[in-house]
């Protein structure tokens, strides 16, 4: 996914001798705009010598006869360099980023002044990241396309697992194994409540038409969808929309916003209010959620009025 975009964005600058514009780049490879923007500063982070132009004719390339030197990359480089820092890290590639990078910077004209400029921080805030032990077996697996086995933990129980691999993903700082029993749909793993984990079989053969970026965006909306039950009404001025996005993160906040808020009223400072529909996690969870959102009013339900109510004034109560 990314790792072949970064590689096919790399061979398209390198064949051109002219700029190509972020929007023919975004379409030749199927992807946004934004995409590439966020492809080229992790280009220019490890030293490949981007150059913009703006006004006609402007557009995206190399700087002067530099070449790319992917040729000259052993596999693990090229994994290491483009998977970035942090996974790298976690999977054992740490040496092997150093080394890519080191030749990356020999070649010409490659700006490594401009990679000092950059800090990637993957985790969230106060969050430790995870670098389970399961994870160089995984990779193993993954790169030889063997099967695995292992024992998985989910609250007090566990049970043996026998699977094909498709994935991994990292968010946050926590590392998730996608993979499937034989026959079976996939499913998504905690790499950290994995045990006991040995290769199997000679060969896994792996469903010909699974896109791991499609199934992640899907998890992580079931995932949203599972602990969000309590249907919630809000009113709210369309100013303060970013700060509910803020309190209440999700996929299911954004299609709130963008199919169910809907003007109804205009504001004393001559903004408009709206209503919204939106899915909250629990009682407690949307009280605390929506004290931090500006001028929220909850129409319904009730229960989540007054204790939302009751907290603003406890609150004022200690701080008036």
């Amino acid at each position: 996914m990314k790792a072949a975009r970064l590689v096919s964005e790399i061979v398209v600058l390198s064949a051109r001798t002219q700029p190509i514009t972020a929007a023919a780049l975004a379409q030749r490879l199927q992807v946004t705009e934004r995409t590439i923007y966020r492809d080229l500063a992790e280009l220019s982070r490890i030293g490949v010598p981007i150059v913009t132009e703006s006004g006609p004719g402007g557009g995206v390339s190399l700087l002067g006869g530099w070449t790319s030197p992917l040729q000259g990359l052993t596999r693990e480089e090229l994994d290491a360099v483009l998977l970035g820092s942090i996974a790298a890290g976690d999977l054992g590639l740490g040496d092997a980023q150093a080394t890519a990078h080191a030749k990356i910077a020999s070649a010409p004209e490659a700006d490594t002044d401009f990679a000092r400029l950059i800090v990637l921080d993957g985790p969230d805030w106060f969050t430790a990241p995870e670098a389970p032990e399961a994870l160089g077996t995984i990779v193993t697996a993954l790169r030889t396309r063997r099967g695995l086995t292992f024992v998985y933990a989910r609250g007090e129980a566990t049970k043996r697992r026998s699977v094909i691999p498709l994935g991994l993903a990292v968010k946050a700082g926590r590392w998730y194994l996608i993979a499937q029993q034989p026959g079976g749909l996939p499913r998504t793993y905690r790499v950290s409540r994995i045990d006991d984990i040995g290769l199997r079989w000679l060969r896994a053969v792996r469903p010909p038409d699974f896109d791991l970026g499609s199934y992640w965006e899907q998890a992580k909306r079931g995932f949203d969808s599972a602990i969000r039950t309590i249907p919630v009404t809000l009113r709210l001025a369309e100013a303060h929309l970013p700060d509910l996005s803020r309190a209440i993160p999700g996929p299911l906040t954004a299609e709130a916003i963008a199919g169910s808020w809907a003007v109804d009223a205009n504001g004393p400072d001559g903004g408009t209010i709206g209503e919204l529909f939106i899915l909250l996690e629990s009682v407690e969870v949307a009280v605390a959620q929506l004290l931090t959102v500006p001028g929220v009013e909850v129409v319904s339900p009730a229960e989540v009025r007054e204790k939302l109510a009751r907290r603003a004034r406890e609150l004022l109560d200690r701080n008036g």
